[in-house]
């Protein structure tokens, strides 16, 4: 995830009302940066945008939902994706979730609520890996500049030696 402030966030979602009780709740929770798509193949025409997590039905008319993560994962494998379906179906939630999904939610009236969590998840997580990686490249300067100190020293002792000896 890139933006970890203000995620961009693509919603795919055939079914206008729902669509719009999604975003009204998001948009009521501070999440603004959202772009809708009625079809898969309209979402793929924008992912160059880069967005930071796809919140997409399972099935929708053309491209599914599953081959459109497929393809977009091929190209940017660093966007979440988050399925919201109703299809409760067990095999068919995990299959996605072993293909790289973030979480597979079905629509019922806890959907809004879990899917919020799912994104706030993402959003900590991110974080998270973004400061360890940080402290990580700290780390690897520190001895960097370490070795290069010591470095110096030797030389430094080596011709102070060689210039006393003339």
């Amino acid at each position: 995830m890139q933006r970890t402030k203000d995620p961009l966030i693509f919603i795919v979602q055939d079914n206008v009302i729902y669509k719009d009780l999604i975003v009204g709740y998001l948009q009521q929770k501070k999440f603004n940066n959202l772009k809708t798509f009625k079809t898969g193949e309209e979402c793929l025409k924008s992912v160059h945008l880069k967005p930071d997590i796809i919140v997409l039905d399972y099935s929708f008319e053309g491209i599914t939902g599953l081959e459109l993560m497929k393809r977009t994962r091929a190209e940017h494998p660093e966007i979440d994706f988050i399925f919201l379906s109703g299809q409760n179906n067990l095999e068919v939630a995990v299959n996605i979730m072993k293909m790289g999904a973030s979480d597979y939610i079905v629509k019922n009236a806890q959907a809004p609520h879990n899917l919020l969590r799912e994104i706030e998840f993402l959003i900590s997580t991110n974080k998270a890996e973004k400061v360890k990686k940080g402290f990580q490249v700290g780390v690897i300067g520190f001895f960097i500049m370490l070795f290069l100190i010591i470095m110096i020293i030797i030389l430094m002792t080596i011709l102070l030696e060689d210039f006393s000896m003339s």
